[in-house]
Formats: C-alpha cells, structure tokens, sequence
C-alpha cells in the first residue's frame, strides 16, 4: 500500500524562524508586513506614512514625510514613546528657524537631527538655522519596500528612502536610509548614508533623537548607560554643578516636576564606555512592566550621548536618549575631539542604529550588564 508523504510545510516555516504554520494563511499581512497609508489628523492636509507590524508585539509608524522618522512605537499594549499635541504635521520650512521646529515635531520614538548641525542654530554654523536643522522637515522619497514572503522563505522586511537637503549655490546633502525588521523579531535595524552631493566642504552633526514616554517611562525606570558624563540644565535654572552620587542618581527616572513646567529641562552629556567590539549598548528598563528598550551602535560613529530629561508635571513627561557626533551645544563652547566635524565634497559618513524590546528576563539581565557609574567631567 502507498504511503502518504508529509508535508514539509511546518519544517519549512521553521526555517524561516518564525514558527508560523504556512498553512493557515495566504496574505503575509495576517501575521506582519510594511503598509503604506494616508493620516489625516484633522489638523493638516494628510501625511504619508508606513506601518510596520513586526509581528512580535512590535509596530512602529514611519513618516514618509518627516525625513523617514519613526513615531509612534508600541510592544503590544504599552506605547514605547512620547507624542506631542500636535501629532504628525506635514513638515513646513517655516518650522525651520529659531524654536519653530517644536510647532512641527511630533516626537515619537526616533527623531533624526542634523544633517548640517543640531541643538540651536549658532552663528559658529554655516548657516543659522533653527533647532536640530532640516532634516525633520523633509519628505522622504520611497525607493524600495520589500515585504516579507513567508511561503518563499524570506521573513525580512525592509523599506529604502532618499531624503535630500540642499538648496542652489549649497549645501546639498543626501541622506539614504534603510530600515530593516524580521517577522517574529522585535528590533528595528535603521542605516543612514550621509553624502555631500555639494561642490564645497559643509558642517556635519548627527544625533538620534529617541523619545521614551509613558508607560515605558515612569518613576523608577532605570536608564542604561556609562561612562564620564557632563551636566546642564535650562538656563532658567540657574547653574549646578552635581555630585558625581547626583549624576548617577539623574540615571533613575522622576515623576513629574514642578520645575520642569514649559522649557524646565537637565540631562547629561555622556562619553559612553564601549564593549569590546566597539559598540554601544544604552537605553531605559522599566523593571514593573519588564520592558526595556536597548540602542546599540558603533561608538566610533556616535562617539557622544545625551540624556534629556523632561519631566513635565501635567502631560509632558518625556526623556530622550540620544547618540550624537558632532557639536549639540556649539563649537565655540565645545573642546570634544569630534565636536568640529566637516564633509567634503563628495565624502559619505555611515551610521547605524539598532533598537531592539526586551520582555525576557534573561535579556533583560544581559541588557543590564551594560550599565554602569558615570563619572562627573567639567
């Protein structure tokens, strides 16, 4: 009598490193994939975004329109980030001097600063421009979105932009982007190629601006990072000096602050300590909710870190987390060896960035070996 032959479906599923059983479905979006998709917040004509589902508990919305950052950002229940009244605008160059750029920012989970420089715009730039330049306000041109094809075996997903700030007689800068998932993977792997398309040397700074918000951040979430740090504060505050026990308490996050309504802010400026292999591993445990969010990247290319803390006592309670090369507070106050940076004519500087959830404890163990003291610098 013949034998039936079994199907290799499953095995082939477990292949792909998903555990999906093949059979049950047809559309890979029932279990993750990119979409792309038109808000419209009531506010503003709409705006373009992707939808990316993970299908690990992680989704995240990128927008098409601000430079192919990333907003809003969930593991299953719990929101990742902060976001502002205002949500998602389309981006204006009106938004582009002094402390406009706030009018537009939606926040969210990434935020890319520069390309020509970040913090506020400084007469030690080439051009004076408004809070962490251009590149937020910008559109983001799709060259390529691959979605995953869990029947073929392919369980990756990514979604290719070029984002371009230039104007006639320069600078002119060109920003390529991918970003990068897995089905079943809780990480988000962003790639940034930054080139000088221009025919004269231009300034250079670059810093991810990454937002936590509640419920990630909430009294008693540890922040992951350390090395030799650098105090400041809103200059309404007047001038502190901490300890260095202060500094490592700023490491704990607060409930919200009287101090800290409208512009009441302090963080760190932190030289981080690497691993062996030249990465960076930083980022916020909310130890109740067993959530953390861990970056991770080469400190040669981010060789610098600011930690913002703004904990607003009625709705405006956010930190920032942020990898950054060249100058945030202005060359001319700045003696880091990387604080004066330039691009040639045709030169390209790399960067990478992993944001990876952890809910395993043992992940989240590994995650906090990484931490550590900071150390207090002038």
């Amino acid at each position: 009598m013949a034998t039936r032959k079994k199907s290799n479906t499953r095995s082939s599923a477990s292949s792909a490193g998903t555990g999906h059983d093949l059979e049950k479905f047809e559309n890979v979006h029932q279990v993750a994939g990119i979409q792309t998709a038109q808000l419209s917040p009531g506010t503003a004509d709409a705006t373009h975004v992707a939808l990316v589902d993970t299908g690990s508990g992680l989704r995240f919305t990128v927008s098409l329109d601000r430079g192919g950052d990333i907003v809003q950002a969930f593991y299953h229940q719990h929101s990742l980030t902060y976001l502002t009244p205002q949500g998602i605008r389309r981006p204006s160059h009106a938004y582009n001097q002094g402390m406009h750029w706030l009018y537009g920012w939606p926040a969210g989970l990434m935020t890319t600063c520069g390309p020509l420089h970040i913090g506020r715009g400084r007469p030690d730039d080439d051009t004076v421009d408004g809070l962490h330049g251009h590149h937020s306000n910008l559109p983001a041109t799709v060259e390529m979105l691959v979605n995953p094809d869990l029947h073929r075996g392919r369980s990756e997903m990514l979604l290719t932009m070029v984002i371009r700030d230039s104007r006639m007689f320069g600078p002119s800068i060109e920003i390529r982007r991918t970003i990068q998932c897995a089905v079943g993977q809780s990480r988000i792997h962003v790639y940034d190629q930054v080139t000088n398309r221009g025919d004269q040397r231009c300034s250079h700074d670059w810093l991810y601006h990454v937002n936590f918000g509640y419920p990630l951040l909430d009294a008693g979430a540890d922040f992951i990072y350390r090395g030799k740090a650098a105090y400041w504060q809103s200059a309404e505050q007047g001038t502190a000096f901490p300890s260095d026990a202060a500094l490592n308490r700023m490491k704990r996050a607060r409930g919200p602050l009287a101090e800290h309504a409208g512009a009441g802010e302090r963080g760190l400026v932190v030289e981080p300590k690497a691993d062996r292999e030249g990465q960076c591993h930083v980022g916020i445990i909310n130890r109740r909710l067993g959530l953390g969010v861990e970056l991770a990247y080469p400190v040669a290319q981010l060789p610098r870190l600011a930690n913002w803390q703004h904990y607003g006592p009625r709705g405006s309670y956010v930190c920032g987390v942020e990898p950054f090369c060249g100058s945030l507070m202005g060359r001319d106050n700045d003696d880091h060896a990387n604080a004066d940076l330039y691009l040639d004519p045709g030169q390209t500087r790399r960067y990478q960035l992993t944001l990876h959830v952890h809910t395993n404890t043992k992940a989240l163990e590994r995650f906090r070996r990484y931490d550590g003291p900071v150390k207090g610098i002038a």
